[in-house]
């Protein structure tokens, strides 16, 4: 996510200490060039649609629902919901340590986005009392904490789209290992990340093909990335039953065992949205590997195109390959 996409708009700063009666928490005055501002919007983008990320959608009769704000202006109850939730959260977990709680409000694109991060206490950034009772962040002369330092757990929530994507950080809370910020905190039920899903997906399907086609693998591998890609390009989503009802529709017998492996793997039937970071690492080129080490990488678009890139394979499985390319070079 490049920053420059990201304009904040109000930020509120948190303590996270058990021990205390109550939460201290208020909004944090932004200074466009200083180095908080810097931390924060470095932090938000390198989380912002991590596809690692677990994932949720919430109804509009959920409680999520409730009490999520759609403009800044709002954002001030939101923030005292969840940070009085944290607060007695971390009375009753095992295992999770004192810190400071940084809430953003944002646009992404014109979109409103909630973040939520759970920065936990290093030498280097802590959240305190100033002589007059109000919350601020003191720092070391040192460079503040990095945003790859995983010191942190973090959730965001799109009002509009009503997605939720997350840290999968767990505590102990009676006698259950529980994802604290999905369980307790916002009360939504989490699925699978979608690096997760989408890894699932291709799993289930390269490996139906590999059983399936035999001397015709090759050209059906082809013919499966581009189809994914272009359906992860154009519709900004992919359907795993279309998409396995295109692929097999030449091979009852794959049919019937992709389906039986998307039920074992429980792929989900239904679109599933596929981020612009996904959509472009499907739309990667294609690697060849044959036995004798040498590798090729083709660009997923040309694989079908016989006038760059050309390939034969023989009743033996020996493959031939022909690359039509007059401008290209050796690097």
């Amino acid at each position: 996510m490049a920053r420059k996409k990201i304009e904040l708009q109000r930020c509120f700063i948190s303590t996270i200490d058990s021990t205390g009666a109550y939460v201290d928490y208020n909004e944090y005055t932004m200074d466009p060039n200083g180095e908080i501002v810097g931390y924060v919007t470095q932090i938000f983008s390198y989380n912002y649609r991590n596809t690692k990320a677990k994932t949720a959608v919430y109804a509009m009769d959920s409680y999520l629902a409730d009490i999520v704000p759609e403009d800044p202006e709002h954002f001030d109850a939101f923030v005292d919901v969840i940070a009085d939730s944290m607060h007695e959260t971390l009375r009753e977990a095992y295992g999770m340590s004192a810190g400071s709680g940084l809430f953003v409000f944002a646009f992404v694109d014109d979109q409103p986005v909630i973040a939520f991060f759970k920065l936990n206490y290093q030498t280097r950034l802590t959240c305190e009392k100033d002589t007059d009772g109000t919350v601020i962040w003191k720092k070391d002369p040192r460079l503040l904490p990095g945003h790859t330092q995983k010191e942190y757990d973090y959730f965001f929530i799109s009002p509009y789209e009503r997605r939720v994507w997350m840290s999968d950080t767990h505590a102990v809370i009676g006698e259950e290992s529980i994802n604290y910020l999905a369980e307790r905190i916002l009360k939504i039920t989490l699925h699978k990340s979608e690096k997760e899903v989408v890894d699932v997906i291709q799993n289930a399907m390269l490996d139906t093909i590999r059983e399936c086609y035999d001397e015709e693998v090759p050209k059906k591998v082809f013919e499966y990335r581009q189809t994914i890609a272009a359906a992860a390009q154009e519709a900004g989503e992919i359907n795993p039953e279309e998409i396995g009802t295109q692929i097999f529709a030449d091979n009852e017998a794959a049919m019937e065992r992709y389906e039986e492996r998307a039920e074992d793997m429980q792929i989900p039937t239904q679109a599933v949205y596929i981020s612009p970071p996904t959509r472009k690492a499907l739309n990667k080129k294609q690697k060849i590997v044959t036995e004798n080490g040498i590798e090729i990488l083709v660009p997923v678009e040309f694989l079908e195109d016989k006038e760059i890139f050309d390939f034969q394979q023989d009743e033996h499985g020996s493959i031939s390959i022909v690359i039509r390319d007059t401008k290209g070079v050796v690097k």
